[in-house]
This record gives C-alpha cells, sequence and structure tokens, in this order.
C-alpha cells in the first residue's frame, strides 16, 4: 500500500530558536532519513503548500491570526497582545517564520482531506499534530491548530464519524476541549497524568465519543497493550470510523526528556496496525517528540507501519551515519543508530 509522505522545505529552514525544545530540522531529518531506507517504492513524496487565510479562520479568529502575520512581518509585539495571545514566551516564541510553518503544517492537512477522498487511504504527515493551539491564542508549542481545521475540513465534506486519536505525553486539550460535545468526532486520547497542561482527567464519556486516559509514570508497552486490547479496540470498533487521524507525539516513548512514560515505538506501530483494521482512511502525524534519534526512528517506523513493510525494515550505512552524525547536547546516545524498531517487542 503506496502512502503519501506530505513535506515542506520549511521545516528545513525555520527554527523556534537555538534554545527552544522543538529540535531544528526533526521534519526534515524524518524527511531524509525514510529516504536512506528501503521505503522509497512504498512512500510517494508529496510537496504541500500553506493554507489559505479562509481556511485558518474556520478554527481561529480573525483578529488572532493577523496579529500572527504581523508579528511574523515586524518581529515584534506589544506587551498586551503579547499577553492577549500568548506570543513572545519562551514556549511560544517570536521568529522568522512563525506563522508561514503552522499555515503549512495546516495546509499538508488540507490537502490529506483531499488526498484521503481521491487517490490514496493513508497519509503521513510528520509535520503537523499542533495540538494545543486555541481560537485565539498560541499555546505549548502551537501556534495554528491545524488538527482541529483539517477536522472541520472533513466534516464540511460530509464524513460523519471521525475518529481523532492522541498519545502525545501531553493532553491536546485544544482538539479535545473543542469537540468534545460534537458526537460526529470521537476522541481517544492517552496521556501522561499531572503533566502540562494539567487537564485531560479520566473521562469515559460514550454518549458524546471523548475519552480520556491519563496514565502514571512508567507507563509501558505491557500497560499500553492491556488498555488498547480492553478498552480502545472496542470504543473504535463501536464508532466504525470512515477517518481516523492520529497524533503520535514521540514524547510518549521512553528516553525523551519531556515525560516519564517508558513507551517503545512498538506501540505506536501496534496501535497503528489496529486502526488500519478499523478504519478504511488514516491521516498520521507527529507531534511532540525532543529526542532526535527515538523521534526520528519512531516516527520512520510509523511510516513503515502504513506501508505494511515493518517486516522488510532495515537500516543501511548511510542511514547509520545519518543517525551518528546528528548532534544534540544533553542527551547520551544509546544504541540508537544500529536499528529502527525497539527491542523487546511484547506485541
Amino acid at each position: 500500500m503506496t502512502v503519501a509522505f506530505l513535506y515542506n522545505d520549511i521545516f528545513r529552514n525555520s527554527s523556534f530558536g537555538k534554545n527552544h525544545p522543538v529540535l531544528p530540522k526533526r521534519i526534515s531529518n524524518v524527511y531524509d532519513f525514510t529516504k536512506l531506507i528501503n521505503l522509497r517504492k512504498k512512500v510517494d513524496y508529496v510537496e504541500n503548500k500553506k493554507a489559505n487565510f479562509k481556511t485558518l479562520q474556520l478554527f481561529h479568529s480573525f483578529d488572532y491570526l493577523e496579529i500572527l502575520k504581523k508579528t511574523e512581518k515586524t518581529q515584534c509585539i506589544s506587551k498586551d497582545n503579547a499577553r492577549k495571545y500568548n506570543l513572545g514566551t519562551y514556549s511560544n516564541p517570536i521568529f522568522k517564520q512563525m506563522f508561514s510553518r503552522h499555515a503549512t503544517s495546516t495546509g499538508a492537512l488540507i490537502l490529506a482531506t483531499d488526498l484521503i477522498k481521491k487517490k490514496y487511504k493513508y497519509v503521513f504527515s510528520p509535520g503537523s499534530g499542533a495540538h494545543h493551539a486555541k481560537q485565539s491564542m498560541a499555546d505549548g508549542f502551537c501556534y495554528l491548530n491545524d488538527i482541529a481545521i483539517a477536522i472541520l475540513v472533513l466534516k464540511a465534506k460530509g464524513y460523519k464519524k471521525i475518529l481523532y486519536f492522541d498519545m502525545d505525553a501531553h493532553y491536546g486539550d485544544g482538539i479535545i476541549e473543542y469537540f468534545k460535545k460534537n458526537q460526529e468526532v470521537c476522541t481517544i486520547s492517552i496521556h501522561q497524568e499531572n503533566l502540562w497542561p494539567k487537564t485531560g482527567t479520566y473521562l469515559y464519556d460514550s454518549m458524546h465519543n471523548t475519552y480520556n486516559f491519563p496514565v502514571s509514570e512508567g507507563f509501558n508497552d505491557s500497560n499500553f497493550k492491556k488498555i488498547t486490547d480492553e478498552i480502545i479496540f472496542k470504543i473504535i470498533k463501536k464508532f466504525s470510523p470512515e477517518v481516523t487521524l492520529m497524533q503520535m507525539g514521540a514524547d510518549c516513548l521512553k528516553y525523551d526528556k519531556m515525560s516519564k512514560m517508558e513507551l517503545s515505538n512498538n506501540s505506536m506501530s501496534y496501535i497503528i496496525k489496529i486502526m488500519k483494521s478499523l478504519s478504511e482512511k488514516i491521516i498520521v502525524m507527529g507531534g511532540g517528540g525532543y529526542n532526535p534519534w527515538i523521534t526520528i526512528r519512531a516516527w520512520t517506523y510509523n511510516l513503515a507501519t502504513l506501508a505494511g513493510e515493518t517486516k522488510s525494515l532495515k537500516i543501511n550505512k548511510k542511514a547509520k551515519d545519518f543517525l551518528n552524525n546528528i548532534k544534540y547536547k544533553n542527551i547520551p546516545k544509546h544504541d540508537w543508530i544500529n536499528y529502527i524498531k525497539d527491542e523487546p517487542d511484547i506485541f
């Protein structure tokens, strides 16, 4: 099964800043790495453009979008507007392509909604997944809520059963709080309890199709398999989605500094395989992910799972050299350059 990989070089040429947790080139690194291994015959690399202003207004307020565009151009903002729109902070800094980068990640998901209707069953967009942005403010490294906009576009296209699954370590408040009373959108979130934004308490609301599963520190593959097999599988099967969007933040994985969850990348592959058995169309995104080696390998494995190429997935010398040449402070390299799939695999 051929997968569309959506990408734009703005992810190579823009940065939140030298000391920001969002790693420079993390999306372009995934793009480059996947081209070094044996996936190219099963992946179509498609360039996407920015979403237009009108489309962004499906979710965001006009005033916020105008401020975001203006701030990108002038690289400054008044104290009142900074406070009002949560911009110019450590988490949401002002940088040269702060509007364009996120309009491009949104454009990827808008294109994905077209591609799944016409040509592809599965689309991969690692540059998308900004699940914290609110209608009139940035939040948690997210300036535009590309996922919420994509869901609204899917609804406008006539989809009546849209599933949103989120396994980022941080609760996807910008999406789930917005759609929690919309019965056509089922949201499922597995996230670390008491981690920022410190919301997303346990919720099993079958009437409104909203399910939050906050988990404790040390949550591992065995725990993930149990909750997936005993609860999540049944929820998805009963809902019977027409299309599924998956936010696969790699900060839920062991050795990511931003959480204390301890999943392997096999957990991601496992849930994607389940989604493939229950949902005809799937859009897989990125999200959090602050350890470059862990993130690259996990998202590559996600792509391979979508393409049905996990058994033949091998890492060659060029790919090993690529991982070995990545430099990043404060993260000791374990054996992260000799394999893509984590071991052991309990699934």
